[in-house]
């Protein structure tokens, strides 16, 4: 399934502008171009050379900037056993497109299932589940974003137990809490728990252990070519990203809550926001 990349050119510079506190005028002034040709950015019109020069003012990539933005580079669609993507549609207001990712992660050997946050509907997600005959045995939330638990009781209802998890600094229903360091043990792999709050007050990663490749169910942490908004914790979200995501092995698996999934060495490479890898 390959997934349209979440986000353009003009979402990053405005992520970046509006974490660093950067108005159009100051942008301009810092960057030495003119008010209208920032506008123009960020109206998604582009200008490379315009472009270039307010990446290192919002301490962005230039070059993967540009990439970005000529859409030179996207991932290749990822097909692991015991892991699948649904993504659903979840239209708000200004963005009728937007769909949001849930994830099934399973044993092949054990057939235990767990699932990660529930996207707008998890009729697929469940269809799987009885056509594979899992044993579905948990579900893990990795923040309490409505796109992200908006079928929360739906899925729990066919979890024996109704046995959850969720951030211990975003509590959700009656699910059990994690905080950062734990780990989870089912019959097959382990699960364990990573803080990387930024774009919302408890965010967590979740890193897998077992299956025949590592894998990251990064929430709203970080897309591919991106990261998830944070207006008012930028750098706390920067370095989360940086210390507990951007440090795993190359080839750990990265599933964002929106957009494609992707790797690490995917987004050392080609992602904007973190320089300091390329």
């Amino acid at each position: 399934m390959r997934l349209r990349i979440e986000d353009d050119f003009e979402d990053v510079l405005i992520k970046a502008a509006t974490g660093l506190g950067l108005g159009k005028q100051a942008l301009a002034q810092k960057a030495g171009i003119s008010v209208a040709a920032v506008s123009a950015l960020l109206d998604a019109q582009l200008d490379e050379a315009n472009l270039r020069a307010v990446a290192p003012v919002l301490g962005l990539d230039s070059d993967a900037l540009a990439s970005m933005a000529k859409r030179a580079w996207q991932p290749e669609p990822i097909e692991l056993e015991g892991l699948r993507c649904y993504n659903t549609p979840f239209p708000v207001n200004g963005y009728q497109a937007m769909t949001v990712n849930s994830y099934l992660v399973w044993s092949p050997l054990t057939k235990v299932a767990v699932a990660f946050d529930t996207g707008a509907n998890v009729e697929a997600l469940l269809a799987e589940v009885k056509a594979l005959s899992l044993d579905l045995q948990a579900l893990v939330v990795t923040h309490v974003h409505r796109d992200h638990v908006a079928a929360y009781d739906e899925l729990l209802s066919h979890v024996e137990g109704g046995i959850a998890f969720a951030p211990k600094l975003e509590p959700y229903g009656e699910a059990d809490l994690l905080e950062h360091g734990d780990w989870i043990e089912f019959d097959g792999f382990e699960v364990q728990a990573r803080q990387t709050n930024g774009h919302s007050p408890g965010g967590m990663t979740y890193v897998i252990e077992g299956l025949s490749a590592q894998i990251a169910i990064v929430g709203d942490s970080i897309f591919c070519l991106s990261q998830g908004g944070a207006t008012e914790h930028y750098a706390q979200a920067l370095e989360n990203n940086r210390e507990q995501i951007l440090s795993l092995p190359e080839a750990t698996v990265l599933c964002p809550g929106h957009g494609p999934m992707t790797t690490v060495s995917n987004e050392q490479a080609y992602n904007p926001f973190f320089p300091e890898f390329k």
